[in-house]
């Protein structure tokens, strides 16, 4: 069999794949023993710290929904204004609670963060 011929099929990016070895008469052994020493070499045990961290972005999102729902809630309670109908309170509403309700969450984050890395606050030491 030629090296063309034993070569795994192009997996599309264009660029070929290494040779496919082929079992031999004195290789052909029972696959479960053949995979056990290749798992076992290329297992390795890494030990790790992990920085439970807020994540900001959702402290921020959820702020801003809540500023959302607020501005709904008030600007469905309150009569328009002369010249100003109630898509365009909603929309003025929105911007000013919205800008107000991100820098809240994020404050929060960054509070939660802070107690986080103080090692929280009702924790024993």
């Amino acid at each position: 069999m030629s090296e063309q011929e034993r070569r795994a099929p192009d997996d599309g990016h264009g660029e070929p794949q290494p040779p496919v070895p082929q079992p031999t008469g004195a290789q052909q052994e029972d696959p479960a023993q053949q995979e056990e020493p290749a798992q076992q070499e290329g297992a390795r045990l890494v030990q790790v710290t992990r920085r439970r961290a807020p994540r900001f972005r959702a402290f921020v999102l959820t702020g801003v929904v809540v500023a959302f729902l607020a501005a709904a809630v008030v600007a469905v309670l309150t009569p328009p204004a002369a010249g100003y109908s109630q898509q365009d309170l909603l929309g003025y509403l929105f911007v000013s609670f919205g800008l107000v309700g991100a820098l809240l969450g994020g404050l929060v984050a960054v509070l939660a963060d802070r107690t986080r890395a103080r090692g929280g606050a009702g924790r024993r030491r």
